[in-house]
């Protein structure tokens, strides 16, 4: 089914499907990091989105944009062995972390290499990470970053 955003701010959503208005973030909209949704979102964009549920004493509906599609986290351990250096781009950092998107849409949450220091970075910054290990269970890839290119 189509929801229609009608507004879109650095870190939320809000959309209309079938006469409700849903509040999303990042986490509903996509696998891929994205550090401000302005960027990839406006106002008035019609995005397919699968219903999820229906919360009936708050009359919420619950939708999901990101599960129209799957998720580039299977397969990723075949893709980007342990021990591999990858090409990423940071989305952005949180809580002592980095997020680093792959090119084939794979978020790998990174640390820094002991040369390096935070302020040396910034989102949107092209790097050289190595794959660090897989927790499946988390669906999550780790990670270190070597160099900023």
């Amino acid at each position: 089914m189509k929801c229609r955003l009608l507004a879109v701010g650095p870190r939320r959503c809000l959309a209309e499907c079938y006469g409700h208005d849903i509040d999303l973030t990042q986490r509903e909209l996509s696998y891929t990091a994205i550090a401000d949704l302005r960027t990839q979102y406006r106002p008035g964009d019609e995005l397919d989105c699968i219903v999820k549920g229906y919360d009936a004493p708050r009359r919420e509906l619950l939708i999901s944009v990101k599960e129209t599609e799957s998720n580039p986290f299977e397969g990723a351990e075949q893709r980007h062995p342990v021990g591999s250096r990858r090409y990423a781009v940071i989305a952005g950092k949180y809580g002592g972390r980095v997020f680093c998107n792959l090119p084939d849409g794979t978020v790998c949450m990174c640390n820094y290499s002991y040369q390096h220091e935070d302020s040396e970075f910034q989102s949107g910054d092209h790097v050289t990470l190595v794959v660090q290990r897989f927790e499946r269970e988390k669906r999550q890839m780790y990670g270190k970053i070597l160099s900023k290119r």
